[in-house]
């Protein structure tokens, strides 16, 4: 024990990559156990359960995870499809720390991803990795093949969600490139459920964009 966290409530268990980071071995850990049943209990369901935890993000807002999902439409509209984007550029300064996440256990990621997606109604994420991460790219893309592989993403997988993850390989800037904006912090909390509509996202549609860790950790079982 560490501080005030016991290890089995851990939930990243191979962040010292002394074990297979490859599906069967995140399997042995508990990694897709379960998936089918959290997402068949629908969005208000894995929405509560994200708020009960208490789960926040990593930025200075400490913005409740689960009401900032909440905030997403409850309806696709107009052609108007959802997408959820994972800011993996860690570029601020003691943000270097997820990168151990998608090195040695993706595939904690990639499930976290497909849970969020159900909440949010995306079918399809982005996962923006800064230039400098070839290693964790590798490992994290190989990681996405797997999954594709055993029908867990994808079209027709075997969760009943239709699920994409796209892996952007950055060139030095910032995640904002994928909005073609300047490369430098755009810190705008969703402080209400109207700041999806005056802050619209990647294609000016509403998205999630949260941090590796905060994926990697949504399981709310």
């Amino acid at each position: 024990m560490v501080g005030i966290l016991e290890d089995k409530d851990r939930i990243f268990t191979n962040l010292y990559g002394l074990h297979d980071w490859g599906l069967e071995g995140a399997k042995t850990r508990g990694c897709w156990n379960g998936t089918k049943d959290i997402l068949d209990a629908g969005r208000d369901w894995i929405i509560d359960n994200m708020k009960n935890s208490g789960l926040r993000g990593r930025g200075g807002a400490g913005f409740g995870t689960g009401l900032k999902w909440s905030f997403m439409p409850k309806e696709v509209k107009d052609g108007r499809p959802h997408y959820l984007v994972v800011n993996a550029d860690e570029s601020e300064p003691g943000t270097c720390k997820d990168r151990e996440i998608m090195r040695h256990d993706p595939h904690l990621l990639i499930e976290g991803c497909l849970i969020a997606s159900r909440a949010m109604l995306a079918h399809a994420c982005y996962i923006y990795i800064r230039g400098e991460y070839v290693r964790e790219r590798e490992v994290l893309e190989a990681a996405i093949k797997q999954a594709y592989e055993a029908r867990l993403v994808g079209k027709n997988n075997i969760h009943g969600w239709d699920f994409d993850i796209y892996v952007h390989h950055g060139a030095g800037a910032y995640i904002y490139a994928l909005q073609c904006r300047r490369g430098h912090e755009h810190p705008v909390p969703p402080t209400d459920r109207g700041s999806l509509r005056r802050h619209p996202g990647r294609l000016g549609q509403p998205e999630g964009c949260h941090s590796g860790r905060l994926f990697g950790a949504d399981d709310p079982r």
